[in-house]
């Protein structure tokens, strides 16, 4: 079905759906969709796709998933001398698509939607494969927006042998259906497409994908290169500026994730023509604005990046938290289990095509080590977060404070164990069966990479330390139970995942206390 061109300045006449006169924040012409799947067109980076993980069954949750195309304009900016934002090209013209995975029964809707900006390379998302079960849960609607390319992925697209940019990968994956996305060589144009798909979620307009459900709050949530999109937008005063009738902003709250300002990509160009600015320009500085922040970061950002960061805070205009997850690496453990990232749904549906996915720079198999990966459950943590600024936004309640992670010199401080000290209170620390760090030894040279991101391995302490440590699997067991249900009570934990981390304990003491009798 197409729906009627519209644009969302028309919007605002007909609905009171944007206010004041800002004609930068009112670019989408035309809604086309829902685009129709057929056993030969499919969506791309769709829910269930056979083989991969996750695999999710929409329908068996009373899920729906549909796809849209959005076409319009947009302006790219700049700074001028004096520091203030400048249009650099106007009224771009792009087409770009969403997906949304929504209840379909309307009435199980529970007017909470999570936006995630789609990632410039190969279009991954990696706040569904971390937080779908959760969404489904509470009846939450999901939105993932295609924002553009970046250079690292156009320059690796324009090497061969296959396209990595996002909207150029649509076009290699199926040119017939996605003919239509056009995203121009300017990316800059990004945050005020991110800013006019939000007004229009909210909108009264029947082009609205959501028309006719009534939206409380919009939670953005990304990883990585999407994290740090989240904030120059807020950085550069988009947040600011996409407004509802009456002055309310248009995002409730961000969850900036495995993004640290001091990392050379924690702030993403304002424009394509700007190079990437010094980790201590204070323009990374993350400004205070009236809806909540968490930053969510991996060992791996605190640790290449040690300088001074957001402090906490309660205020209403500048809530903010900061979490720092010990022992994890980027993105590498997000997934509950730890799949290969080959066996995510994108990539199983490119490899199916003949895309050589391990091949690809960036994309290389990350099971090359042969040592057991480490397991600490990055995603539970991470739904918490989730949670956490839900009931932020919704209902006012701070979230708990957790201490950033220690250093010891210029290294992360670790414990007789071997795991880290500080940061998110981690029962796998606190009642240890293993340690996680880095490989030390020096005979397996691919769990040890010259160069790139490092590998974090478990190493299981094993059946006599356990002995020595607990007495029996039993003890073990009492003494993580008793861990885990705090973290439940101080909601570092939801009580579903702390079941599940129950049980693997549970296995894993089993197996190691076993071994070693």
């Amino acid at each position: 079905m197409r729906r009627t061109a519209c644009t969302l300045a028309a919007i605002g006449a007909a609905t009171g759906a944007l206010v004041a006169a800002d004609p930068a924040l009112a670019g989408i012409d035309k809604v086309d969709g829902p685009i129709p799947v057929t056993a030969r067109s499919q969506v791309y980076n769709t829910a269930s796709v056979p083989g991969s993980v996750p695999a999710v069954d929409l329908a068996a949750q009373g899920y729906v998933e549909e796809e849209y195309f959005l076409h319009g304009t947009a302006d790219a900016y700049r700074h001028d001398p004096s520091g203030a934002l400048a249009v650099l090209a106007k009224d771009v013209p792009y087409g770009t698509r969403i997906v949304v995975r929504r209840p379909k029964d309307a009435a199980k809707f529970s007017g909470v939607v999570h936006f995630e900006p789609i990632h410039p390379s190969q279009g991954g998302t990696s706040h569904w494969v971390a937080m779908s079960g959760y969404m489904m849960a509470h009846g939450d609607i999901y939105v993932a927006a295609g924002l553009g390319d970046d250079a690292p992925s156009r320059a690796i697209s324009a090497k061969g042998p296959v396209p990595t940019a996002q909207s150029q990968v649509l076009q290699w994956f199926d040119p017939q259906r996605y003919g239509a996305i056009q995203w121009p060589a300017e990316d800059g144009i990004r945050y005020q497409v991110m800013a006019d798909i939000g007004m229009l979620l909210r909108s009264d307009t029947p082009q609205n994908p959501l028309h006719g459900l009534k939206v409380r709050r919009i939670l953005v949530g990304g990883w990585s290169f999407t994290g740090s999109v989240q904030r120059t937008f807020i950085n550069e005063g988009f947040h600011d500026r996409a407004r509802l009738p009456g002055g309310k902003p248009v995002f409730d709250g961000y969850l900036i994730g495995i993004s640290s300002r001091w990392n050379g990509g924690g702030y993403i160009p304002l424009n394509s023509e700007e190079a990437v600015t010094r980790n201590d320009d204070p323009r990374r500085t993350l400004k205070p604005i009236d809806v909540p922040v968490i930053e969510f970061m991996s060992e791996f950002e605190v640790g290449t990046g040690p300088g001074p960061q957001t402090p906490d805070s309660d205020a209403k205009v500048g809530a903010h938290r900061l979490y720092q997850l010990g022992a994890v690496v980027h993105s590498a453990s997000m997934i509950d289990g730890n799949p290969p990232r080959e066996k995510r749904p994108n990539f199983v549906q490119l490899a199916a095509k003949g895309y050589p996915v391990a091949g690809v720079k960036g994309e290389e198999a990350l099971n090359v080590c042969p040592l057991p990966i480490s397991d600490v459950p990055h995603g539970a943590l991470a739904r918490a977060a989730v949670e956490n600024l839900r009931l932020w936004t919704d209902k006012g309640v701070a979230p708990p404070h957790a201490p950033p992670l220690a250093w010891d010199g210029d290294k992360i401080r670790r414990d007789a164990v071997g795991n880290p000290v500080g940061g998110l209170p981690v029962a796998e620390f606190k009642v240890p069966l293993a340690s996680y760090g880095p490989y030390k030894g020096t005979d397996l040279p691919a769990c040890t990479p010259a160069k790139g991101r490092p590998i974090f391995v478990r190493s299981d302490l094993g059946g006599a330390a356990l002995k020595a440590r607990y007495g029996s699997a039993e003890a073990f067991v009492r003494q993580y139970d008793a861990q885990v249900d705090g973290m439940v009570r101080q909601r570092w934990l939801l009580p579903e995942d702390a079941a599940v981390l129950k049980e693997k304990a549970r296995r894993d003491a089993r197996a190691q206390f076993a071994a070693g009798s």
